[in-house]
């Protein structure tokens, strides 16, 4: 009897607590999940605090968060389960009476985005888990992860045109200048500063001579197709990854050098959006940052045919340091360069693949290209070597016809 009396009595205390622990594990529990800074860059690591207090009497033996993010926020030192573009992390804590305990994760930043840790979802019970509940909870966390920013020194180089394609090293955005006279033509000079009346009167080839001033407004036109015969999504995401990290430095160099900058381009942030994106042009932070806001939130999609929004912009661009960065090059793109630079503007086009046709060449635009590094690795990647086209692209696009 004494020992059926025991079991009895056993039993009873874990009922008990089973109820009393289960009904009130949530009460007065209070969580709070956030990112240690609203914005980073790609590549940098930050913070994730979590802080959890027990606010009654009663203790928690046990608490899990079930925190669910993008799978492009790394956790350090932790085993989190990814399941397509999600991560699934799990956080354990134990609860003394009126207890507060902070964990700090540490992130890092793989990919550039916009990530919302929306909801928790918290799960307690009993001691020996007879039962258990779970709520889920808000805590609207959000992160804006911008471009990483690039050598582009190192990444890209100038095609002559002057010199049999010979490979100039030169810095792909001059510093702003003004015209102040004319000077004999040197290797390299880009066919844009051709003075060809200066030219005919003295014989010689001359260009024009540039003294530096402090304001020149900059327009990057971002092509956010990756193939001439591509609808709306973006077959190769590499391609467009890279381009919007172009981008991002540009809007780096211009805020720290304190010029003008405007961006246009035909992908978009919204997954119902039928425009393209064209904002104003200012040269102060908040302006350089929404910038860098709508990089992040790129999708990988475009709204619009790259030839037919250069016909429509091509007019309102005047006196404008204009940089193209598109992963192909075609005809129709080169003569809308050469157009821009005809109505006095400087039109650099950086090429972002690693191929390309010697007869698709803007003829008063700047033509800019992978260096040889760059190109050797992203051929090895695609498993084809420099004067092989791209199997993405039909022969026509490649050659212009």
């Amino acid at each position: 009897m004494d020992v059926i009396a025991l079991l009895l009595i056993l039993g009873f205390v874990l009922w008990l607590q089973m109820r009393i622990l289960c009904r009130f594990v949530f009460y007065r529990i209070e969580y709070r999940c956030e990112f240690s800074v609203p914005e980073a860059h790609e590549g940098d690591t930050i913070t994730l605090v979590e802080t959890v207090y027990n606010g009654k009497l009663l203790p928690v033996p046990w608490l899990r968060v079930d925190i669910h993010t993008s799978r492009w926020l790394d956790f350090a030192g932790t085993c989190s389960v990814i399941a397509q573009e999600n991560r699934h992390v799990t956080s354990s804590f134990v609860l003394k009476s009126y207890q507060k305990i902070t964990r700090k994760w540490k992130l890092k930043c793989l990919k550039r985005g916009v990530f919302h840790t929306e909801n928790v979802t918290l799960v307690g019970g009993d001691l020996l888990n007879f039962c258990n509940v779970s709520v889920a909870l808000p805590v609207n966390a959000a992160l804006t992860v911008y471009p990483q920013i690039i050598d582009l020194d190192e990444l890209i180089v100038p095609v002559s045109l002057q010199q049999s394609d010979r490979i100039v090293r030169r810095w792909i955005i001059d510093d702003p200048f003004l015209v102040a006279g004319v000077r004999d033509y040197a290797p390299g000079d880009p066919l844009s500063r051709m003075h060809w009346p200066a030219t005919a009167r003295s014989g010689r080839l001359m260009v024009r001579k540039n003294e530096y001033t402090s304001q020149r407004n900059l327009t990057v036109i971002l092509n956010m197709q990756s193939q001439y015969y591509e609808l709306f999504d973006t077959m190769d995401k590499a391609l467009a990854e890279l381009g919007i990290k172009v981008a991002a430095t540009l809007f780096d160099r211009a805020l720290r050098e304190g010029n003008p900058v405007r961006f246009i381009t035909n992908g978009c942030t919204e997954p119902d959006a039928k425009q393209p994106i064209v904002t104003g042009e200012a040269s102060d932070r908040d302006h350089v940052t929404s910038l860098f806001r709508i990089l992040a939130g790129l999708r990988m999609k475009n709204i619009k045919d790259f030839k037919n929004l250069l016909e429509d912009i091509s007019s309102d661009i005047l006196n404008s340091e204009v940089v193209i960065i598109t992963a192909y090059l075609t005809v129709e793109i080169c003569r809308q360069a050469d157009r821009m630079t005809s109505e006095g503007n400087d039109v650099r086009i950086i090429l972002l693949d690693t191929v390309y046709e010697n007869d698709v060449r803007p003829e008063y635009a700047d033509l800019y290209i992978l260096s040889d590094s760059v190109r050797q690795e992203a051929e090895k990647l695609h498993g084809r070597t420099a004067d092989q086209p791209a199997a993405e692209q039909p022969a026509a696009v490649q050659t212009g016809n």
